[in-house]
């Protein structure tokens, strides 16, 4: 088992740097920190309680954003052309990004790159902010020399994601403000209004229609029964949160995403599009299909898409074609399936997905402002018809009993 070992040592511009390297002997790691141009001044065994209270705990809870981390491709690819060293690129991001943990976890990529480790290495000990994609990208960009393409692709698959998710917040911002504020007037209505009306309609002897006895009912519910109504909701919440813990369920939500009308072509065609891209990006890097099929399974973030993902891994695995397993699933559509086989019997299928990416990216954006220009009338319709129905159960009685004295 190899030790760890400290050392200070001065790089060819005579700066001091210190780090730590894996090794079995001093020798050893002086030979290892010499293949590094290294001049060693002093090295050091560390010990077992050194290296424990030493040791980084990552307690990280959430992930670096997309957002965040599209800037740190951008800036990394920025600075690699300008012919800045990693390290350095990696000390100046840190101190300029503004998520303290995704910060520090950039700065230990540095320490851990200046102790003899790779980059896609040190990268791999911090999950949460450097995804297993991303690694897997900067591994192939290490082996093939082209990390500064790899970056320049990344940031624009990042920013591309980034903006595709603003815009659908952006789509669906006002319609969630408007449901907000016509069930607070629906609720209103019901439980303040409506019973104002009540003593009225008793005083009065009058008969009531249909659906002024069944709001009458349901503000009467709503004012003595709320506690009941919340552990129903709570109650509801926690059978869907127990429901789509069991795989058949949640294999099944999963594939309604995909297929419901409107929202489920949307769902579709982003999936489609991040396949595209990220399989054009692993195939134009230099790596194999299986290991780029093995890989994709991660990107897709729809159970019922993964599940399809690994049968045509296992299908091109038993001899097929990739355009041929695309065929034989209902989840890649008939113009994916007939580009993905003319880009391989070309030679030229990262090419070809690049261009199914801009092509199923368009049709998203498309979808986003159909979205944004159906659901706010839609919306506006249905609350509308159901504070229509409001009024015209409170109002029906009140004609009715004010014709009946009009006739006296």
């Amino acid at each position: 088992m190899d030790k760890q070992f400290s050392y200070k040592a001065k790089d060819h511009r005579g700066e001091t740097v210190t780090g730590t390297v894996a090794g079995q002997t001093q020798r050893e790691v002086a030979q290892v920190l010499h293949t590094q141009n290294l001049i060693v001044l002093e090295i050091n065994e560390n010990k077992k309680s050194a290296e424990f209270l030493k040791k980084e705990y990552h307690l990280r809870i959430r992930s670096v954003t997309d957002d965040a981390f599209s800037r740190f491709c951008r800036q990394f690819h920025i600075m690699l052309a300008a012919g800045i060293p990693i390290l350095k690129c990696l000390e100046l991001i840190s101190d300029e990004t503004e998520d303290n943990g995704f910060a520090q976890d950039i700065f230990g990529v540095g320490r851990r790159i200046q102790s003899g480790e790779s980059l896609s290495q040190a990268m791999t000990v911090y999950p949460k902010s450097f995804p297993s994609l991303f690694v897997f990208m900067v591994e192939a960009a290490e082996i093939s020399g082209n990390l500064n393409e790899i970056l320049l692709k990344m940031a624009e698959h990042y920013e591309s994601e980034v903006k595709n998710r603003r815009q659908l917040q952006q789509t669906l911002f006002y319609p969630m403000i408007l449901s907000v504020v016509f069930v607070l007037v629906l609720t209103f209505l019901i439980t303040t209004v409506l019973p104002s009306f009540v003593d009225m309609f008793v005083v009065m002897n009058a008969e009531l229609p249909g659906p002024t006895r069944f709001l009458i009912a349901m503000s009467q519910g709503l004012r003595t029964g709320w506690p009941l109504l919340l552990l129903i909701l709570v109650g509801l919440a926690a059978g869907f949160s127990f429901l789509m813990g069991i795989e058949s369920v949640a294999n099944l939500m999963d594939r309604l995403k995909i297929k419901l009308p409107l929202i489920g072509s949307l769902n579709h065609k982003r999936c489609l599009a991040r396949i595209a891209t990220t399989l054009g990006m692993l195939l134009g890097s230099g790596v194999d299909l299986l290991a780029a099929l093995n890989r994709l399974e991660g990107v897709a973030d729809n159970r019922y898409i993964k599940k399809e993902l690994s049968l045509l891994r296992e299908k091109v695995v038993n001899g097929k074609s990739l355009g041929l397993g695309m065929a034989e699933s209902d989840a890649f559509p008939s113009l994916f399936c007939q580009l993905v086989a003319i880009g391989e019997v070309s030679g030229s299928l990262p090419k070809v997905l690049e261009t199914l990416n801009l092509v199923y990216a368009d049709e998203v954006r498309m979808r986003i402002q159909l979205l944004n220009t159906s659901l706010e009338p839609l919306i506006l319709l249905i609350f509308g018809g159901l504070v229509l129905f409001i009024l015209a159960a409170i109002m029906l009685p009140v004609f009715d009993i004010y014709s009946a004295y009009s006739s006296m």
